[in-house]
């Protein structure tokens, strides 16, 4: 288990705690390994939630940036 993976993934209360601070790419990393190991429905689901308004933002960013 990756350190990142082993300190976020333990409950929901360290996921919680830490998930508006995570990085679309730490974010990708917890998705994977979720699927590899932890196999836990709603655990990848938030992470990918989370991995989506992020996403989406820079995307809308990158977008506009491209009027201006």
């Amino acid at each position: 288990m990756t350190m990142l993976a082993e300190t976020v993934l333990r409950s929901w209360k360290t996921l919680n705690e830490v998930l508006n601070d995570l990085r679309e790419d730490q974010l990708k990393e917890l998705i994977f390994w979720e699927l590899d190991h932890g196999k836990r429905e709603d655990i990848v689901v938030r992470l990918h939630q989370r991995f989506n308004k992020l996403a989406v933002a820079r995307e809308r960013a990158e977008l506009l940036a491209q009027i201006k």
